[in-house]
């Protein structure tokens, strides 16, 4: 495991913090945490599994992990959130904060890294195309509605669409779950079902009484083309 990144930028009078870290080989996975007065606005995660099986070492991920950081907070200083936090899904007032998925990554291959040391490109250029090929094609997109309403210790119902993007094509048999993340406990899944041939699902259940700290609802959807994930915060 690597040592991470914390870096505070203001921006039009609003501090965001930027946290990076590497949650290590068990988990190789690089997250980036956008905060704002201690709540999560976004976050960016990239499974690096793919990249270790391929060859490459820590100086590789490391490189990475710093052009992540960087990317981001490049972002945040030129006043470009919108780059961090996905356009609203469902209802315009939605709270949402996405990230791309790890089964949409490509994967590096021994072969691309190799190709691109005979062509003398430096680390942070091989892993900048990596990235940028990751943009592109066609992939799962989860569309909420509900997640403006959603309260500590009352119900919830959140009737969901599972699409392609681009495309906008129907995803029958994605599988979606919601669940609950808190600082003040462990994750606890609330609801899950399977997109029908409309590509939608509805998901209902309660949300658990809270006095402090900060809840998010997350809704995920897995299909064997890819996955998503969207956010939602809980109010009081």
């Amino acid at each position: 495991m690597l040592t991470g990144f914390n870096t505070d930028i203001e921006h039009d009078g609003v501090v965001y913090h930027v946290q990076t870290e590497d949650r290590g080989s068990a988990n190789p996975l690089i997250e980036s945490l956008v905060y704002v007065k201690g709540e999560i606005l976004a976050n960016r995660r990239t499974e690096y599994r793919n990249l270790i099986e391929a060859g490459g070492d820590s100086n590789l991920i490391r490189t990475l992990m710093e052009r992540q950081h960087r990317a981001i907070v490049d972002a945040i200083r030129a006043g470009r959130i919108d780059l961090l936090t996905a356009p609203p899904v469902g209802l315009e007032s939605d709270t949402t904060a996405t990230r791309r998925p790890p089964e949409e990554l490509l994967p590096i291959s021994g072969a691309d890294i190799e190709a691109a040391r005979r062509a003398q490109k430096s680390l942070d250029e091989v892993i900048g195309d990596w990235l940028a090929e990751q943009e592109r094609g066609e992939r799962v997109k989860v569309q909420v509605q509900g997640g403006d309403v959603l309260r500590f210790g009352q119900p919830f119902a959140l009737q969901i669409r599972v699409a392609t993007s681009p495309g906008d094509k129907t995803v029958t048999g994605a599988h979606v779950v919601a669940r609950f993340l808190s600082t003040e406990r462990k994750p606890l899944p609330l609801a899950e079902g399977d997109s029908d041939g409309t590509g939608e699902v509805t998901l209902a259940g309660e949300i658990p009484a809270q006095d402090r700290g900060t809840g998010l609802i997350v809704v995920s959807a897995h299909h064997e083309i890819g996955g998503d994930e969207v956010k939602f915060l809980v109010k009081r």
